[in-house]
């Protein structure tokens, strides 16, 4: 996704042709499809069988098949923009918040749905599950997604201690610590760090204050390269509620809050006026 927020807090051209050209590949297939839904011609890409393999090759589309594969394109063009970006901000209200999940992965079922129907009409055959027992496919894709999801989540309770331990370690009081599996935000750094693990945290500071952010756990491999560490980065930390301010006790009244470096309070100045030279 193009990070807009970064374009501006920069303002030079030179930081909207790199957000531009990050973004390429899929702003290509949402025009593409967008092309082929308007024209009802353009090209899919087939697997063409040969002596010894099979190749990929390009073959133009018309009527039906070319409005199919043009969704096809849109969706899953759609699905990868927004599939990158920043973590949410905590002003972003949940209709926002919901609207962007339910577009993204929507968009993905709508890109499968149409991967499946335009090689049903290309090739004439599909997917035939016919000759399979009533709901095997179904209990061999759960079987291992039920193995791979538990697998998953144990991973990502062992690192959330850590994400525990670093608040501790700052004295803040770990409040709620969400684990956020395939967050949109955390794609960016799959590539550059060693299998990070995204979180929502909300806090509490020696102050009282209270913090809404996320982060990741990553491992490093510079302290430790047999195994690695186990590090904590903080993509954003807010805060959303201040403590309570300190009272002063003066003359067994409470004057006000705490006063800031450098400030004087008026009864003071008063009070240093009326007194005699």
């Amino acid at each position: 996704m193009i990070d807009w927020e970064r374009i501006r807090q920069e303002r030079t051209w030179q930081r909207a042709v790199i957000e531009l050209l990050i973004n390429v590949p899929e702003l290509f297939l949402v025009l593409y499809g967008l092309k082929m839904l308007a024209t009802l011609h353009g090209h899919m890409l087939r697997a063409a069988e040969g002596q010894v393999y099979h190749r990929l090759s390009f073959v133009p589309v018309d009527g039906t098949l070319a409005v199919t594969v043009g969704l096809l394109y849109l969706a899953f063009g759609v699905f990868v923009y927004m599939a990158d970006g920043r973590p949410p901000a905590e002003s972003r209200g949940w209709f926002w918040r919901l609207g962007r999940a339910a577009l993204c992965w929507g968009s993905f079922a709508v890109a499968l749905l149409c991967f499946l129907q335009a090689d049903k009409m290309a090739t004439g055959r599909g997917l035939d599950l016919a000759g399979l027992p009533d709901h095997l496919l179904l209990k061999i894709v759960g079987f291992f997604a039920g193995v791979i999801g538990s697998l998953f989540f144990l991973r990502a309770m062992y690192q959330r201690e850590q994400v525990k331990r670093e608040l501790e370690s700052r004295d803040c009081k770990p409040l709620h610590i969400l684990w956020r599996p395939n967050a949109y935000w955390l794609w960016r750094y799959r590539f550059t760090w060693w299998f990070p693990t995204g979180f929502r945290v909300i806090y509490s500071d020696p102050g009282g204050s209270i913090h809404k952010g996320y982060c990741f756990v990553y491992r490093s491999f510079q302290d430790d390269p047999r195994l690695g560490n186990r590090r904590v980065r903080w993509l954003t930390d807010e805060v959303t509620a201040r403590g309570p301010a300190p009272e002063v006790w003066a003359d067994s009244e409470i004057l006000r809050a705490k006063l800031g470096a450098g400030e004087v309070s008026a009864e003071a100045n008063n009070q240093s006026d009326e007194s005699p030279p």
